[in-house]
C-alpha cells in the first residue's frame, strides 16, 4: 500500500480542490483533508473534496492550529490504514509540484525508518521573512540539535508509520509542532533524509497563516529549552564556586564542589528532561562524570596558571573561562553523554 497524502487546511481557496485533483490523477489512493475550523464560506470546497472517492475529510468545529490538523490526521491515519507505510504530509495552497510529492512518496517508500523532508531550494525571489525566518531557525536548530538541515520549516515531510506513533502525543497545536517533531528524530534516533524540491510562493506567500512573530517566539522558545537546563547548572555552578572559593580562597575545592552540586542538578534535568535520555543509567553517568572531570581540571589549569601569569582575579577568570568551555560542554552531552548510539 502507498503512503498517504494528509492536507491540513485552514480557510483555502480553490486551489485546494486543484491540489486534490493532481493527487488522483498521480492514482494516489487515499488523502486525508483536516478542515482546522476554517470559515462557513469554505464549505462548498470542502464538500466538493469530499465528494472524491480518495478523500477522507476531517473537521475541527473551531480553528485549532497546524500541529492540532497534523495529529488529528495522523490519529486518523493509524486507525484506518494500517498496512501504509506512513503519511507525506502537503499544504493546501499549491505551493508543492506534484512532481516533487511523488519524489517524497518514493523516498518514503524506499527509507520506511526515515523522516525525509522536501527541502525547498532556496533560489530565485523568496519572501524575505521566509527567507530570513528559515535561516535563523536553521542556525538555532544545527547549533542546539546538533542536526544540520537546509530547510527546517518545509510542509512537505514523508513520516514513517513507526515514527508517528511517537509524535502523536508531543506538544505543540501550531507551527512549533513541525518543530518539535524534527527535535524529536534527535531524541528517537531517527535519522532525516532531504530530497530537494523546487520553491513556490503564491503571491509573495500570502496565503500562509503562519504568523512571523507568534509563531516564531514559540518555534525559539522550544528550541531553547535545550539550553535552559545548561544554563541552570551554571548559575548554580557560579554561585556554589563564589561561595566557597569566598570562605576558603582554596580554588582547586572551589570548583570541586561547585561541580559535584551543579553536575547533580545538571545531569538528572538533561538526561530526563532536556535529552531525554533512554540508554543505561550507569554508563550514561560514567560519560557524564568523565566530561565533567575533565572539564573541572581544565578548567582549574586554566584559571590557575592565568592568574599566575596576567594578575586577573580569580572571580573574573572563572566567568571567562567557564563561559568559553560552556559551548564545548552543551556539544558534548548531546553528541556523546546522552547520544543514542542506536542512531548509528
Amino acid at each position: 500500500m502507498k503512503p498517504v497524502i494528509l492536507i491540513p487546511a485552514y480557510n483555502p481557496d480553490e486551489n485546494l480542490i486543484q491540489v486534490v485533483d493532481r493527487l488522483i490523477a498521480l492514482d494516489i489512493p487515499h488523502i486525508i483533508v483536516v478542515d482546522d475550523g476554517s470559515k462557513p464560506q469554505c464549505k462548498e470546497i470542502f464538500r466538493q473534496v469530499q465528494q472524491k472517492e480518495q478523500c477522507h475529510v476531517l473537521f475541527h468545529a473551531v480553528n485549532s492550529g497546524k500541529g492540532r490538523a497534523l495529529k488529528t490526521g495522523f490519529n486518523y491515519f493509524c486507525l484506518h490504514f494500517p498496512d501504509s507505510p506512513g503519511v507525506v504530509t502537503a499544504d493546501a495552497d499549491g505551493q508543492h509540484q506534484s512532481a516533487d510529492i511523488l519524489k517524497v512518496i518514493a523516498a518514503l517508500e524506499e527509507n520506511p525508518e526515515r523522516l525525509i523532508i522536501g527541502s525547498r531550494q532556496w533560489e530565485g525571489h523568496i519572501p524575505f521573512r521566509s527567507l530570513f525566518g528559515n535561516f535563523l531557525t536553521r542556525a538555532i536548530f544545527s547549533l542546539l540539535v546538533g542536526k544540520k538541515l537546509s530547510d527546517t520549516q518545509s510542509g512537505l515531510r514523508g513520516i514513517p508509520r513507526s515514527f508517528i506513533y511517537r509524535i502523536l502525543t508531543l506538544k505543540g497545536e501550531r507551527y512549533e509542532y513541525e518543530m518539535n517533531m524534527l527535535i524529536e528524530t534527535k531524541v528517537e534516533s531517527v535519522k532525516i533524509l532531504e530530497i530537494p524540491i523546487d520553491t513556490i510562493y503564491i503571491e509573495n506567500n500570502k496565503s500562509s497563516h503562519f504568523n512571523p512573530l507568534v509563531d516564531s517566539m514559540k518555534i525559539y522558545f522550544l528550541l531553547f529549552r535545550f539550553l535552559f537546563s545548561s544554563l541552570f547548572s551554571a548559575l548554580i555552578d557560579f554561585i556554589a564556586f563564589i561561595s566557597i572559593y569566598k570562605t576558603t580562597r582554596n580554588l582547586l575545592y572551589a570548583i570541586i564542589v561547585a561541580r559535584i552540586v551543579s553536575g547533580s542538578v545538571n545531569f538528572l534535568v538533561n538526561k530526563n528532561i532536556v535529552f531525554k535520555d533512554r540508554n543505561r543509567f550507569i554508563p550514561t553517568l560514567f560519560k557524564f562524570v568523565l566530561l565533567l572531570v575533565v572539564r573541572g581540571i581544565i578548567s582549574y589549569l586554566l584559571i590557575e596558571r592565568l592568574s599566575f601569569f596576567f594578575g586577573f582575579t580569580v572571580t573574573t577568570l572563572y566567568l571567562v573561562v567557564e563561559s568559553t568551555l560552556f559551548w564545548a560542554s552543551f556539544a558534548l552531552q548531546r553528541d556523546f553523554v546522552f547520544y543514542h548510539r542506536q542512531e548509528e
